[in-house]
């Protein structure tokens, strides 16, 4: 119904700042049924129903402003004249008496030129079908205009012309007598792959006009729709709306029940009644078509419906069936996947770690910038998901975990000419106890080692050994830790001791199981008179140097093996002691057939340290720089989407090579000692080269007699 014209566009949000350059008076003058459907979405992104017919059966559609240059030369009359007894066919597709089909049109793609109103789709063009037969001779001239002759032949011929959606915002005659014409012209349009948006009728019933018309085969291409008051303040069907129904709720929405409009005297006019809320939804189903041709009218119907939002009872309910439509839901991935081509996975939940010692600063974006993949509807999407790259700090555990030992509360060792035994621990704070007032404190074993002498051998077991975390971040002295640079989640170890060529042969299993991963190797040791050569072989599961790897396609492949070769040397020059290592290592990545990452080559690693130390102001002062874990050389390749191929409905993909080489970027350390039997101070202050990401820590010691 038309309830005349509006006295003022008048809103008091119209006084606010306009959030985008579309957020305009134009705009404001639908505020309340814009922004209750997210419509606001769709102008900013530049979508307008660019390119799609929308076909209005009505009592035609006048060419106001609005729809200036927009009725498609594909529209008809069906209907008819009759005049001093004599009915004619009128072929005129609108004038003065479309006063309805006006309306509707202006809803649907009322023009976006910063004048008077705009539509739900402004670029959408419009095939007025008009289906009205007008006696002229009837003393009543508001009985004289009947809508409904020609209702069949114009459905048939929407669907012969690929017309993609039919807005109705009519009613049958009789809405509780099922009707076979009914169904059989939805269900050939349904055949076509038409989308039919039917009013669900102005009487306040508790069916859905034309429910019982619903069967197997129109049912995927006919949508009811509900009328909502727009209050601004609530979501409530509109007292004169019928309801969905139990029939028919699996395939009604809701729309604004009120729509600014132009009348076909050029006035603009507020729109009311589920007249008015069905142009929304065939407005919305423009977008999607245009977004997305590839998508049939039953396919835009189904986004639709699935990406209504939910209001009233909980899911789908008898009164506002899957609930208000929303432009932003309906214009965004619905379960999207990731394909490399080969394979697909969800893309919710999928994520890439990358360990500190990969990559340079633009790694994510020449991997996953501009990617296109498809939802559940084949929808082809666009975007950067860079932002889905989570990128740890520079060997974040080489620093936690020389952190933690300095920190640790205490310590206990034990010496015997057969058995060695060490162990670190810590106190940590967990909260009260029960709200008793109590402070709960948990110890936990830091680091432990016992070595057992067997002949001239010993066998060895240890935890975060003392020899694995030496403490380079205290610039004290340089790590023979290759293992724990390379996975630090193999903590324990496991092996044998023995004297060989003035040395000291060491062989050791190597190990350890997280949350997120674990890793078990092998090392061959030799040391001797300040020299150590280390060589060995990490295999890690679910971890990438330490790292967990992500989940779902982007993750960083599902593990690596790594081969080292680690040398440390210690000297004296003179008042100062000097002491250095320096590693290597060759990593494979283990890759999976569902990842976006298809191809890597070898990773080559290295790290190094060197520490200078000498007594001075009666402690001990030392100078260092270490270089963590670092990848020096070696490529990828991400194979994905990059386009899209209406003709086969089919993604494009292209491969991306990268280079998983990171910088050398040395960390400059500087330490203090000074203590005694029963206390010790240490300070120390570590940083970046270029004088950024400064630390430092201080720890005092106190032991107890």
């Amino acid at each position: 119904m038309v309830p005349g014209p509006a006295p003022a566009f008048i809103n008091p949000k119209a006084l606010q700042a306009s959030r985008s350059s579309q957020d305009d008076a134009e705009y404001r003058r639908n505020y309340a049924a814009f922004e209750y459907v997210n419509a606001l979405y769709a102008l900013d992104a530049g979508w307008t129903g660019q390119g799609v017919k929308v076909a209005v059966l009505d009592d035609g559609v006048k060419e106001v402003g609005e729809l200036a240059g927009k009725i498609s030369a594909l529209s008809r009359d069906f209907g008819t004249v009759t005049k001093n007894g004599v009915t004619l066919q009128r072929n005129v597709v609108g004038d003065d008496d479309s006063d309805h089909g006006t309306a509707v049109a202006t809803v649907i793609a009322g023009l976006n030129d910063g004048r008077g109103i705009q539509g739900m789709a402004p670029g959408a063009e419009i095939v007025a079908l008009r289906i009205s037969e007008i006696d002229l001779d009837t003393d009543n001239a508001g009985n004289r205009e009947r809508l409904g002759i020609g209702f069949e032949q114009a459905m048939n011929y929407a669907g012969a012309n690929g017309i993609k959606v039919v807005n109705a915002s009519i009613a049958k005659i009789d809405a509780d007598v099922g009707s076979e014409a009914w169904k059989r012209m939805v269900a050939r349009y349904t055949a076509t792959g038409g989308l039919f948006v039917n009013s669900a009728g102005n009487e306040g019933r508790a069916n859905a006009d034309g429910y019982l018309d619903l069967d197997d085969s129109n049912r995927s291409g006919w949508l009811f729709v509900v009328a909502l008051d727009g209050n601004e303040t609530s979501y409530q069907l509109a007292s004169y709306s019928n309801r969905c129904g139990a029939a028919a709720m699996d395939r009604c929405v809701g729309a604004m029940g009120t729509n600014a409009a132009q009348a076909v005297d050029g006035s603009f006019v507020l729109f009311s009644g589920t007249s008015s809320a069905a142009p929304q939804v065939s407005g919305l189903a423009a977008l999607i078509l245009s977004k997305w041709p590839q998508l049939s009218g039953v396919q835009a119907g189904q986004v639709i419906l699935n990406t209504a939002r939910d209001i009233g009872a909980p899911g789908v309910d008898p009164i506002f069936g899957h609930g208000l439509i929303d432009v932003r839901a309906a214009l965004s991935p619905v379960n999207p996947t990731l394909s490399n081509g080969v394979a697909q996975t969800a893309a919710e939940g999928s994520a890439m770690v990358l360990p500190g010692a990969v990559g340079t600063a633009d790694f994510a974006s020449k991997a996953l910038g501009d990617v296109t993949v498809l939802d559940a509807y084949e929808r082809d999407f666009s975007g950067d998901l860079s932002g889905l790259v989570v990128r740890t700090g520079k060997d974040r555990h080489w620093l936690d975990r020389r952190m933690q030992v300095q920190a640790n509360a205490g310590g206990t060792s034990l010496a015997t000419p057969n058995l060695k035994a060490s162990a670190g621990f810590t106190s940590l704070r967990t909260g009260l106890r029960d709200g008793s007032g109590v402070e709960q404190t948990r110890t936990i074993l830091t680091s432990g080692e016992i070595a057992v002498r067997s002949g001239k051998g010993w066998f060895t077991a240890s935890l975060n050994s003392v020899d694995a975390v030496a403490d380079e971040f205290m610039g004290l002295a340089p790590s023979a830790d290759a293992v724990f640079a390379y996975s630090p989640v193999a903590e324990l170890s496991v092996g044998a001791r023995y004297p060989l060529a003035g040395g000291m042969l060491g062989i050791d299993t190597v190990g350890g199981r997280a949350d997120y991963g674990s890793a078990r190797g092998a090392v061959l040791s030799w040391r001797t008179h300040g020299s150590t050569i280390k060589a060995g072989m990490i295999d890690e599961k679910g971890t990438v140097f330490g790292t967990p790897t992500g989940r779902g396609a982007l993750r960083f492949g599902d593990g690596a093996r790594t081969f080292f070769a680690e040398v440390s040397q210690a000297a004296a020059v003179g008042r100062w002691e000097l002491s250095g290592y320096a590693s290597l290592g060759a990593t494979r990545l283990d890759l999976a057939q569902d990842m976006l990452l298809t191809r890597a080559g070898t990773m080559l690693t290295q790290r190094f340290g060197l520490t200078a130390g000498r007594d001075l102001a009666g402690g001990r002062m030392t100078f260092g720089v270490a270089q963590p874990l670092t990848v020096v050389a070696g490529k990828g390749t991400y194979t994905v989407g990059s386009g899209y191929d209406i003709a086969s409905r089919s993604l494009l993909f292209t491969d991306r090579m990268v280079d998983f080489g990171g910088r050398i970027d040395p960390l400059l350390t500087l330490g203090y000692v000074r203590g005694a039997d029963r206390s010790q101070l240490r300070l120390s202050v570590a940083g970046a080269v270029d004088g950024g990401d400064v630390r430092a820590l201080g720890t005092w010691r106190l032991m107890l007699p």
